[in-house]
């Protein structure tokens, strides 16, 4: 099975409801260079406070891909071969392994991994295996566990050929959601610091999902797409999940196949959608009410496949997009106050023809970090730094050599947000 990447990042948080819609669709313009726009907006000494975060994207099956972050200057990768679960992570100081391999960590894996992180240090790894089990692998500060080459069985009942989530909202605090293959279900099992519950029901009619993200301490939302393409969504208070699936009415009758889900923090949600003719669409949740859907494409923009989110502080998102067709990555940013380089705009990436979906993280301030997997089977990377792109502006770092991608992830930092990314070799 091919190799898979996935990110994900998540947040703070109070009690989303449901919602109408409206086009804010804008033709597209020539915009200024993205390096120039980028360091206006972004300062590199910036006073705002950096939040962890977990950003969650995920769609078509072998076509993700993510890691996670668990504090400054480190990023963790995940992948899978087939077989084992892979990892190579950043330390502060460099790449290991230092070549251009993958280490291999627990094996029976059948079905993409996901990662999330609720403390310095910490690291879990779910997956699941050909029977449908959900499979865990964790670090914790000293090393793996079970062992350096085992995972622990939790639950079986979950579709093995489709994708899981996981989510934490602190420490000790976990929750994994996915999708039962004959009734189309979700499937919840959640660990509450002394050990795992049984694998629930959880309802719902899935076609694209679940989704999950946090926005809060002891706070999180769970989403989906239905079979008529709309968002549905329940959430958990902190004493209680909402009784319903509360239903989004989609824009234009719009029927989305691409679902994303992510936060900056305490009571902020936001969700991606998108079809092939529909464009990007983004509405969020404010700690009070549900926007509006808002259009963030143009008429004439290539059709997305996948998108990834990240964010480094409060009103502040970059959104990375996989297009559907092309095959390319694109970028946009909102700066607090408006989208750059404008509602409808995009800034194109180089060149690169990739076969997963983006991978975005930001460790800190003024800091983000792109991941890749391309045609050829190369983990790329790509770094903002606060002053320039690293390597280049059009140049990329190869990683790893050869893959494919095939993961999704997500973590949590110190009781705070979260930010995960995790791909599959």
């Amino acid at each position: 099975m091919a190799p898979l990447l996935k990110i994900f990042i998540q947040w703070l948080p109070t009690l989303p409801g449901t919602l109408k819609s409206k086009n804010h669709g804008q033709s597209a313009m020539e915009v200024p260079s993205f390096s120039e726009v980028y360091e206006q907006q972004h300062p590199i000494n910036s006073p705002q406070a950096f939040h962890d975060k977990a950003v969650h994207t995920l769609d078509e099956e072998n076509k993700q891909i993510s890691s996670v972050s668990w504090g400054k200057d480190h990023l963790d990768i995940f992948g899978f071969n087939g077989e084992n679960l892979t990892h190579k992570y950043w330390d502060g100081h460099q790449w290991n392994p230092s070549d251009h391999t993958m280490e291999q960590l627990g094996q029976g894996l059948a079905t993409r991994p996901v990662s999330i992180s609720w403390g310095t240090g910490r690291l879990d790894i779910f997956g699941l295996d050909e029977d449908g089990t959900i499979l865990h692998q964790y670090y914790d500060g000293t090393a793996w566990k079970p062992n350096v080459a085992e995972f622990e069985r939790l639950g079986k009942g979950c579709n093995p050929s489709d994708e899981i989530a996981a989510s934490t909202w602190g420490s000790d605090s976990m929750d994994v959601f996915c999708r039962d293959p004959e009734d189309e279900q979700i499937l919840h099992q959640y660990y509450n610091g002394h050990g795992w519950s049984e694998l629930e029901r959880f309802g719902g009619d899935v076609t694209v999902g679940p989704r999950v993200v946090s926005w809060g301490k002891n706070h999180m939302a769970v989403f989906f797409l239905d079979r008529d393409g709309e968002v549905n969504q329940r959430y958990w208070d902190g004493s209680q999940w909402s009784n319903e699936w509360d239903t989004f009415t989609n824009p234009k009758e719009y029927k989305f196949d691409t679902l994303s889900v992510s936060s900056w923090g305490e009571n902020r949600i936001d969700v991606w959608a998108a079809e092939r003719n529909s464009g990007l669409w983004h509405l969020y949740w404010d700690g009070y009410q549900w926007s509006e859907w808002e259009c963030l494409s143009g008429p004439d923009d290539e059709p997305i496949d996948h998108v990834s989110v990240a964010s480094w502080s409060v009103n502040k998102l970059d959104v990375v997009t996989l297009g559907r067709d092309d095959r390319q990555y694109r970028y946009k940013f909102y700066d607090g106050a408006s989208w750059q380089p404008s509602v409808s705009a995009w800034y194109d990436r180089p060149g690169v023809e990739f076969e997963s979906i983006p991978s975005v993280i930001s460790w800190g301030p003024n800091r983000l970090d792109i991941f890749g997997v391309t045609a050829d089977d190369k983990l790329l990377h790509q770094a903002w730094t606060g002053y320039d792109w690293y390597p280049g502006d059009e140049e990329w770092e190869t990683l790893s050599e050869p893959q494919k991608a095939e993961a999704k992830s997500k973590s949590f930092l110190d009781g705070q947000e979260s930010i995960e990314i995790e791909l599959r070799v």
